[in-house]
Parts: structure tokens; C-alpha cells; sequence
């Protein structure tokens, strides 16, 4: 594992969003909206990301497993890029996004600043949804949201109005249609909704691979044959 963010449980509320009335929603319960981890792996060189929700309900039957939740991760892989995330939502100066993939229980999508879009693998291991990026492993910075499924939205997430509805997100005008933030804390997540900038989370460092740690144990032996031949 190269890195695990955690986030907290029971705070995917947004700001006192209220969710939409029908029952589809309603009868699902608490939690299928709620991130709890980002975690990233090196598979065969490649960057696999893992996501693990709360709870996944899939009165829809998605094919992997939930239907009522839209993941969307941005990463920020270089300097510059689209700061602009959602309505309502931007990332700090100079930290913007250069690619980004969109998973619900139907499969997943890699877009770029521009809107193209290109599926990408995306499957089930256990309470993980797994996606692989196909970008090589390196410390970027994240940015990560839930909101409600939509298959005609332009992000697939439900949208917002200041008086809710059937099938909208109760919120206050301009607020950006998601439930829930990748944030370090609740406290990072509310002022991510107040200001309307969401901090992007990086690695502090990546777990040592294969080549990693021979070059490591080969720098150990030669340290302790030099120092035995002093000796």
C-alpha cells in the first residue's frame, strides 16, 4: 500500500444538506453516502485506487454492487491545472486537477479538464471499489467527493436547490452537489463548504517496493562490509 486517507464516519451531511424525498432514497438508510477511505496501491506499475464507502444499498442493481452513490476523484498530477471541481467547489491557487475518474455502481469514467471522458476498469474487492488509473505511481495530491447518483447529470451526481425535492438536494443556493469531502477531519470539511476551496490530501511517502527495498538491503551490506573490513 502506498498511502491510506481516512476520513470521518457519519458526516456526509454536507452542510445540513437534506436529501431528496423519494423513497429510493429514504428507504436506503444512513451511510451510502459516506467516505470513509482513499487508499492507493502499486499493481504491475500502475496506480490502483481504492475507495471504501459505508454502506452500499443497490436497489438499482449496479453491477458492482451499489446504485445510489457517485465517487469522483480529482488528482493533481503536475503544476497548474483546472482549479474548478464542481459548482461551488475549487481547489486552492496553483493546485488545480489535470485528470479525473468518476465511479458509481455502473462503472467508471477518467476525464479531463477539457470534458473528454474514456471508461476505465473499475470492480469490487470486498468493501473496496477498486479503480486503476493506469498513470504510474507517485505522490500527487487528491481530491475526493460523494454525492447522490444521476445518470443525466454532467458529473452524475444529484443536484442541488435551496428548497430540496424528490429528487434534489436540499441546500442553500450555489452549494456543490455532494454529500461528503475526502477532508483530514470534520472540521476541514466545513470549511471546505463555507469557502468553497477543498484542500487537496498528498502522501507523505510511498511504501518501499520490491527494488526499493533491495537497493535498500544491498546499501545495508555493503555498510556492513565496509565497516567489518575496517575492522
Amino acid at each position: 500500500m502506498l498511502f491510506l486517507f481516512q476520513d470521518p464516519l457519519g458526516d456526509d451531511q454536507g452542510l445540513a444538506y437534506l436529501y431528496p424525498r423519494a423513497a429510493l432514497f429514504q428507504e436506503a438508510g444512513e451511510g451510502f453516502a459516506d467516505l470513509l477511505a482513499l487508499a492507493g496501491e502499486e499493481r504491475e506499475g500502475r496506480l490502483i485506487l481504492k475507495v471504501r464507502l459505508s454502506r452500499y444499498p443497490n436497489p438499482l442493481q449496479g453491477p458492482l454492487g451499489f446504485s445510489l452513490a457517485t465517487v469522483v476523484l480529482w488528482l493533481d498530477t503536475e503544476e497548474g491545472g483546472e482549479e474548478h471541481l464542481l459548482p461551488g467547489l475549487s481547489t486552492p491557487p496553483g493546485q488545480g486537477f489535470e485528470v479525473a475518474y468518476v465511479l458509481t455502481g455502473f462503472g467508471g469514467e477518467k476525464r479531463s479538464p477539457p470534458g473528454e471522458r474514456e471508461p476505465v476498469r473499475v470492480w469490487r474487492e470486498g468493501e473496496w471499489v477498486v479503480v486503476d488509473t493506469g498513470l504510474p505511481p507517485k505522490p500527487y495530491g487528491y481530491y475526493g467527493a460523494v454525492g447522490l447518483f444521476d445518470p443525466f447529470a454532467p458529473w452524475y451526481l444529484r443536484p442541488t436547490s435551496p428548497e430540496g425535492g424528490l429528487w434534489t438536494l436540499g441546500a442553500k443556493a450555489g452549494s456543490p452537489p455532494v454529500v461528503d469531502l475526502l477532508a483530514e477531519d470534520s472540521r476541514e470539511q466545513v470549511r471546505a463548504y463555507e469557502t468553497g476551496i477543498l484542500k487537496p490530501l498528498r502522501p507523505k511517502g510511498f511504501a518501499l517496493n520490491r527494488e526499493s527495498l533491495l537497493a535498500f538491503a544491498l546499501g545495508g551490506v555493503s555498510l556492513l562490509l565496509a565497516f567489518l573490513l575496517r575492522r
